[in-house]
């Protein structure tokens, strides 16, 4: 019979530690940064106020509607997908540490015996797949396995499936998950500064009559709004930037590479990306179709917290019995690493 407290059941957010906030009890994760996320809101949401309040009424007056309207819908589209790429989880896999438990039968297991050092307790592993021998690499920080293209991301503290980049922009990481949505958001964003550039130009030289000075025309519309021109020069100056970044990130879409591999230069090094595919087509579907992902983090999952439980066995009675509790430990981690790599074999099998 298990001697243990009330409160020894917790959702599994009260006990995990990581860098990312969390809200609600558990139901919103986001960024460990949250400063750089609101930064980026705050950029784009002053020349959107200034289109709304200066721009949107004088392209309504020259009956223009439609290009509002257009408008509209490209910046709810971009708030729409930053958020999602900021709450949506990543790909995050789980840490496992000795400060909770999937399994309440694990808990049992004197703790002294689950802090041995990871090196000692796992051993090297490979994965061979594409005619590509990997090794999965073990990550001290988590204790577990990463599977091809994981990588840990020190700002958060977590590791995180196809680890793309920590964002400087959104202060969170772009991984397997939430890629599709953040691709949507440079894309979008693109298009709306390039459409109000765009706009803004038409509207400063659209009036303009053959009978009439040109450079007195244009003063004219500037002296009426002047905030067309500053629109223009603000969306010119910064489209260069993101336009260059979408522009980048369809590049790696096409050859399925991600942002961590390009900028270290592994499969230039190593050997030829034996993620890529000679379709463009099933490289874009490959990279893009995270919807159907598995998700590894769920935060309002319950976990056993072992320091509620009062273990029967002392830390320093050694037998033959803890060392084979110890051992169903290893394998109950290990497995963990065999769903990722399933996972990940299952996905090339597809392609």
């Amino acid at each position: 019979m298990h001697n243990y407290q009330d409160n020894s059941q917790k959702f599994f957010y009260e006990l995990w530690k990581t860098g990312n906030r969390i809200l609600c009890q558990g139901k919103l994760l986001i960024g460990s940064e949250n400063h750089k996320f609101i930064a980026s809101i705050v950029l784009i949401t002053i020349p959107t106020v200034l289109y709304y309040v200066f721009m949107a009424p004088a392209l309504v007056q020259r009956e223009q509607v439609a290009q509002v309207i257009i408008f509209i819908i490209l910046n709810c589209l971009v708030y729409l997908f930053i958020t999602i790429t900021v709450l949506m989880d990543p790909g995050i896999i789980p840490k496992i540490t000795t400060k909770y438990e999937m399994d309440e039968q694990l808990i049992l297991i004197p703790q002294k015996y689950l802090k041995v050092d990871p090196q000692v307790l796992f051993e090297s592993k490979t994965l061979q797949m594409r005619g590509h021998q990997f090794k999965l690499k073990f990550c001290n920080t988590c204790a577990i396995y990463r599977p091809p293209r994981a990588s840990h991301c020190p700002a958060c503290d977590n590791c995180v499936l196809r680890f793309d980049h920590h964002c400087p922009w959104i202060g969170a990481c772009v991984g397997r998950r939430n890629y599709i949505y953040f691709y949507l958001f440079i894309f979008f964003l693109s298009a709306t500064m390039i459409y109000v550039f765009s706009t803004c130009l038409a509207y400063i030289f659209g009036d303009m009559s053959d009978d009439k000075d040109k450079g007195e025309q244009i003063i004219s519309t500037l002296s009426r709004n002047p905030y067309a021109l500053a629109l223009a020069i603000y969306c010119f100056i910064f489209s260069f930037f993101v336009v260059g970044l979408w522009g980048f990130h369809t590049f790696l879409v096409i050859t399925n590479m991600t942002t961590n591999e390009y900028l270290k230069k592994h499969w230039v090094i190593q050997s030829k990306n034996p993620f890529r595919r000679k379709n463009i087509f099933k490289n874009i579907q490959h990279v893009l179709a995270c919807i159907r992902e598995v998700k590894f983090l769920e935060l309002r999952q319950y976990v056993y917290d072992p320091k509620s439980y009062n273990q029967p066995i002392t830390q320093n009675q050694i037998n033959e019995n803890e060392i084979e509790n110890l051992n169903v430990v290893c394998d109950n981690q290990n497995n963990v690493a065999r769903r990722l790599s399933k996972q990940t074999n299952d996905h090339l099998e597809e392609q």
